[in-house]
């Protein structure tokens, strides 16, 4: 018998864009389903009310005063009948097949108590353009699956997830305390020390628009400020167990290279540098950095990498005691095209460095250096 999967839509002055929402809810291809739309105080002289009313009794409608996301989420699941929760941003959109496939991936694994996740495509507004969004690329299957790093790396978008009720009655309700990352701090705390489902395709569409970037960007930035900070303070070895990551010296050098140069980070890069510095070196550091620069120095062939990210690779590389070698041209992203694809020639983003970058740990006498004229 399939089981009932519960679409929570919480919603604040949602006319613009809630329609659509709910219509893609209930065109979902897996019919048992309940959707449960929470109108978190809405003062847009009743046009969210009248639209989820007009639904009859193919939603189910809740209302209450404005106290953010978290508290409608909260609302939501309290009243849900099902055994599997599935978050709609009232701006966002399901494709057909979302929760069908995510169903089907946990009967393929065998054990329907797991978390599953996807990809997703952003919906830039107002001219609806589709952004190809692949988180998938720089990273290894096992670190998409493991449940800290999942959150701590920015893998998962909250509308994407399937997750079994039962985590809402061990681990608790989102926290309402927070309005803008409440969500990856309960992911962070349902999902360490678990394995995860990725699905590799997107399965919801994400608008972009004007109106997320007015309302919550100065809370993010301070929120999110704590937020990676608290989960880096929080992590430990047995997080990382399956991942691939060796060590904790391999865990805080990743969050380092991925995190640097970003102004939302700030407070974990200078967490990830002390504890960095605390640490003794990785003890593959010698063979995993020979490894990294033989793949990149090979003479055999021509590595083009992007002249706008030059002084960050060069960074990135001279802090694992690598120096290129003449084979590797920096040119810019416009002359891309012209260069002639052979069995000699490779063209390689940041993105496409950052598995190697993972695998081969920062070196501990050259990072101290740096970290102490930094």
């Amino acid at each position: 018998m399939d089981p009932l999967v519960s679409i929570i839509i919480p919603v604040y002055n949602g006319a613009n864009y809630m329609h659509e929402a709910i219509d893609s809810a209930l065109a979902q291809t897996y019919s048992n389903i309940e959707i449960i739309v929470v109108n978190d105080g809405s003062n847009d002289g009743g046009k969210t009310r009248d639209i989820a009313l007009s639904y009859g009794n193919r939603i189910r409608y809740f209302e209450k005063e404005n106290g953010g996301v978290s508290t409608a989420l909260n609302l939501g699941i309290k009243n849900m009948r099902g055994k599997y929760f599935s978050w709609l941003s009232h701006d966002d959109v399901y494709l057909p097949e979302k929760v069908q496939v995510e169903i089907d991936a946990l009967r393929q694994a065998g054990d329907m108590s797991r978390v599953v996740y996807s990809d997703w495509l952003r919906i830039k507004m107002p001219e609806r353009k589709i952004l190809n969004y692949e988180i998938k690329l720089p990273y290894r299957q096992e670190i998409f699956e493991t449940g800290a790093l999942a959150p701590l790396l920015g893998f998962i978008s909250g509308c994407t997830l399937l997750i079994p009720k039962f985590y809402f009655d061990v681990y608790g309700y989102f926290d309402e305390n927070f309005r803008a990352v409440q969500d990856y701090k309960k992911w962070f705390e349902m999902f360490r020390g678990k394995r995860l489902i990725y699905v590799d395709r997107p399965l919801i569409l994400s608008r972009q628009h004007i109106e997320q970037a007015t309302n919550t960007y100065s809370i993010r930035m301070s929120e999110e400020h704590w937020l990676y900070s608290w989960m880096i303070y929080n992590s430990n070895k047995d997080d990382i167990i399956g991942s691939g990551l060796i060590d904790m010296y391999h865990f805080y050098s990743a969050l380092f290279t991925k995190w640097i140069g970003n102004e939302i980070y700030q407070h974990a890069i200078q967490f990830a540098i002390q504890k960095l510095q605390e640490l003794p070196e990785s003890p593959n550091a010698d063979e995993l950095a020979k490894d990294l620069s033989s793949m990149i120095n090979d003479g055999n062939f021509e590595t083009y990498l992007l002249k706008e990210q030059e002084p960050l690779i060069k960074f990135d590389f001279s802090l694992r005691g690598i120096t290129l070698g003449d084979n590797v041209k920096f040119i810019p992203f416009n002359q891309l095209e012209n260069i002639k694809p052979s069995e000699n020639v490779r063209t390689l983003t940041r993105e496409s460095l950052m598995q190697m970058l993972i695998d081969a740990p920062i070196r501990k006498n050259i990072f101290v250096e740096w970290a102490s004229r930094a």
